[in-house]
């Protein structure tokens, strides 16, 4: 697993990204005067001109806008959080259930939750024809799992599953072992089982992916359902 900057990242490109932008955070906060550190941190352009070279950045899981000036200096915006259709619909269908088995087993939901990007997230694929969000063939797709209801669904994975991520909470990396039979060393355990003996490596970026999806959509969603 790639080491940026003293943190391990099973995505080496969003590793890159938000390490930048941590390091871009820090040199503007110890630029400030004593005392302002703990204003919105300034940001010094390449180009001074006016509205040029305007760009999105990612601090910290946080989304701005920055806009050059003719001071050099910069003015951010912050986006709004923004959830997509799909990805609420999604967690409309799918996220108390896997919150409440989760917390059971002591895992973080956007874990179990980002597998679903085997279906687009309950969008496409053969989970229009089996109402299986996570993609549970068994090795061929002549045994895909179907399912009636989400619960019904989520309560499959668990069963098939539950044990093998037992205790993994947010580690994202000992989670993707743990599907693939392996402990959080990446050692083979003996009788657990594995979820992709396909393509395991084209699997274990996609789900880290949708892990990285959830993460980034679960605190919109819950936000926006205590409004």
């Amino acid at each position: 697993m790639p080491f940026i900057n003293g943190r391990f990242y099973i995505n080496p490109a969003y590793g890159r990204v938000l390490e930048r932008g941590r390091a871009a955070e820090a040199d503007s906060r110890h630029a400030e005067p004593k005392g302002q550190q703990d204003r919105v941190p300034l940001f010094v352009l390449a180009n001074s001109e006016p509205e040029q070279d305007a760009h999105w950045v990612t601090i910290n899981g946080q989304h701005v806008l920055i806009h050059g000036t003719q001071t050099g200096r910069a003015q951010i915006h912050t986006a709004t959080p923004h959830l997509s259709v799909r990805d609420k619909a999604y967690l409309d269908k799918y996220y108390d259930t896997v919150a409440a088995l989760a917390k059971a087993y002591n895992v973080d939901p956007a874990l179990v939750l980002g597998v679903g990007a085997e279906s687009g997230f309950a969008s496409k694929g053969t989970y229009l024809k089996t109402g299986d969000a996570f993609g549970m063939t068994g090795g061929s797709t002549k045994h895909m799992t179907r399912a009636t209801s989400p619960a019904e669904n989520v309560q499959q994975f668990f069963d098939n599953y539950g044990n093998q991520i037992r205790g993994t909470g947010s580690d994202a990396s000992a989670f993707i072992n743990a599907l693939q039979g392996r402990d959080a060393f990446g050692e083979h355990v003996k009788g657990w089982k594995v979820y992709n003996s396909d393509r395991p490596a084209a699997w274990a970026q996609m789900t880290a992916d949708g892990i990285h999806q959830m993460q980034r959509s679960i605190p919109i969603y819950v936000s926006q359902r205590k409004r």
